[in-house]
């Protein structure tokens, strides 16, 4: 029997076809655990070619650099359900609301949606990580920002920001993003955030029932001051050391960049540091701590003055503040970087434990458990609202402080029940 082979033209087409789709998804999931594990500005083509099994040149020839890398990995896999992400809290925080972004919407379970909102919230997932780490690094990589920022800035409008609505209306979606870029973001020191639904309920109650209340003008928050120490040297190093990271990233800060910011000499910089890892921690914890005594100041001086927000808004004001803009930034990529700098976690960690301890000193009439929740929601809204400065030209117009006016009156209800 005769046996008629196909045309062999059309074999190597497609075996070539089928193995380059099987090979585009060994390479996705390849770039993702890199990224997962140590970080989009620790991506590498070698380590990529590892993990896929292909060769370098195979991975050159897809990708010219790690930032192409990183732009296929957040179009092709994180874009999509880190919107939606971010869609679902900005979403749970409007339900209370009558609001255009949550009209005509299609009709989900509540036990569902209540599941996936818990789940965003106290246990984020790596997708959620790398995409609250999409929107630092896009902060200050050009190439990967010329992709992110579009498409961010874009989802906010979608989700309702806008100029059209009252100042409660835009503060309310933007503590939803912050709420949700920030549990991601806190999750890269501690591993969940427990309890965070009784938070985002509070925090939705409270922008559900906050009506305007005008912000004492007798009651500034406190001045932001430059971390110094007593050592000249120190000082110039840890000022140059916040500088370079906020501007490069942790992975990118080299020793020399370091040093020649400062205008000091390599041996001078061994001389305090065995390297610019304890360089670095000594940075974060000094400001880390200087803003927790900035914080728990703003709740001193809120509580003499008898301002009905008990110093929560100042949480906000600060984060807008130019002269704390380098030092928000050092602490983003001081955060990102405690995925595999585990000393940096470490203090990062202390950092936290100690902000919560220095909030129940200056709110002693409030139970432990209560002040656990005020803290944690403190830290991660805290957190993400310093990522949104780039994505929305908002941020000054919302009306923060009759939001934590009525989270403060809540906080104060639970202190009598």
């Amino acid at each position: 029997m005769q046996i008629i082979m196909p045309s062999p033209s059309v074999i190597p087409r497609r075996a070539s076809s089928a193995r380059a789709r099987a090979n585009t998804t060994k390479v996705l999931r390849a770039i993702f655990r890199n990224a997962a594990d140590q970080g989009l500005d620790e991506l590498s083509i070698g380590e990529v070619a590892r993990l896929s099994g292909l060769t370098t040149g195979a991975i050159y020839g897809r990708y010219e650099d790690s930032d192409e890398m990183a732009i296929e990995l957040w179009q092709s896999v994180i874009r999509q359900p880190f919107k939606a992400r971010l869609q679902r809290s900005v979403e749970f925080m409007l339900t209370r609301q009558q609001h255009p972004q949550i009209a005509n919407k299609p009709n989900i379970s509540a036990e569902s949606a209540l599941e996936a909102i818990t789940k965003d919230l106290e246990s984020p997932d790596e997708i959620a990580k790398l995409g609250a780490e999409f929107l630092v690094i896009s902060r200050r990589n050009q190439t990967v920002g010329e992709v992110v920022i579009p498409d961010v800035t874009n989802w906010f409008s979608e989700f309702g920001l806008a100029n059209a609505n009252d100042p409660i209306a835009n503060a309310t979606i933007v503590i939803g993003l912050s709420a949700s870029i920030g549990t991601a973001l806190r999750t890269f020191v501690l591993k969940s955030n427990p309890n965070w639904m009784t938070i985002a309920n509070g925090l939705r109650d409270a922008a559900a029932k906050a009506t305007p209340v005008k912000i004492p003008i007798d009651s500034p928050p406190p001045n932001w001051v430059e971390p110094e120490t007593e050592n000249p040297v120190r000082s110039a190093l840890i000022d140059a050391v916040a500088e370079v990271v906020a501007k490069t990233g942790f992975a990118n800060a080299t020793i020399s960049r370091i040093v020649r910011r400062a205008g000091v000499t390599n041996g001078s910089l061994y001389n305090l540091y065995k390297d610019k890892e304890a360089l670095t921690d000594d940075a974060m914890q000094i400001f880390l701590n200087l803003s927790s005594d900035v914080n728990r100041e703003s709740n001193r001086r809120a509580a003499t003055d008898l301002r009905i927000d008990r110093g929560l808004n100042d949480s906000f004001v600060m984060g807008l503040l130019p002269s704390r803009r380098t030092w928000l930034d050092f602490r983003l990529e001081c955060l990102i970087a405690s995925r595999n700098h585990l000393p940096t976690r470490r203090k990062f960690k202390q950092s936290l434990e100690r902000s919560r301890d220095d909030l129940m000193s200056t709110m002693p009439d409030l139970p432990i458990e209560v002040i656990n929740l005020i803290s944690s929601g403190e830290q991660a809204v805290g957190i993400g609202f310093t990522v949104l400065e780039p994505y929305t030209s908002l941020l000054h117009e919302c009306d923060f402080y009759s939001i934590m006016a009525k989270l403060s009156e809540q906080n104060h209800l639970l202190r009598l029940s």
